[in-house]
């Protein structure tokens, strides 16, 4: 996704100096409030989970605990989240609902804990796992979409699509937008219809896909 970074103009140490400043008030305005950090995920499931139809919130705040790196608990966990649109698949003759369902969700993190955005998703309070996500998603549903519709391997479908940093002493604000990857545009092809679902509101957010 979106990078955002530093540089010094020549190679001396007041411009080191300079540099060290600039990158400084960067972090602190990335950290601040006022910065938006917009992520696109696509997911496991259709939208609807424990009978709560999470298509017609529009953008709601989550703030389930989420672990660490060690499996400890951390408390003041937020994120905000916009499921965009959904598509479930044919069912084929003696197949399973495993890898039917696939759901655009926007996710905005007020906070920045240990893979807080993938486990808020596939928390059993939002049941929709990204896809790809081998730490926090199903397996059996993984290789299906690797099997059937381009999932890379090793591939979390979780992309910093937006990036908004407010001024600094330094800068300007920044608005930045990374476009979908190759591999993800290829997924999404196999489903032409939830894209045309997806682009009038994506727009509405400042994302072009």
């Amino acid at each position: 996704g979106a990078l955002l970074f530093a540089f010094a103009q020549d190679n001396n140490d007041d411009s080191e100096k300079a540099s060290c400043s600039i990158t400084k008030a960067l972090i602190d305005s990335m950290q601040s409030k006022d910065a938006t950090k917009t992520y696109i995920a696509l997911c496991d499931g259709d939208g609807i989970w424990n009978n709560v139809d999470y298509l017609n919130k529009g953008w709601f705040t989550f703030d389930n605990p989420v672990q660490d790196e060690n499996g400890k608990y951390i408390e003041d966990c937020r994120t905000d989240f916009m499921f965009i649109a959904s598509k479930t698949m044919p069912l084929e003759e003696g197949g399973t609902d495993e890898g039917r369902k696939i759901a655009i969700v926007l996710a905005r993190p007020q906070s920045g804990r240990y893979h807080q955005i993938r486990q808020h998703l596939s928390s059993g309070t939002l049941g929709h796992a990204i896809l790809g996500d081998s730490s926090h998603g199903r397996s059996r549903t993984n290789r299906l979409w690797k099997k059937k519709y381009n999932l890379m391997k090793e591939r979390v479908c979780l992309h910093l699509i937006r990036l908004q940093v407010p001024a600094t002493d330094f800068t300007d604000d920044i608005d930045v937008s990374s476009p979908l990857p190759p591999d993800l545009k290829k997924m999404l092809r196999n489903f032409p219809d939830l894209m045309e679902q997806a682009r009038p509101i994506l727009a509405k957010e400042g994302i072009n896909v």
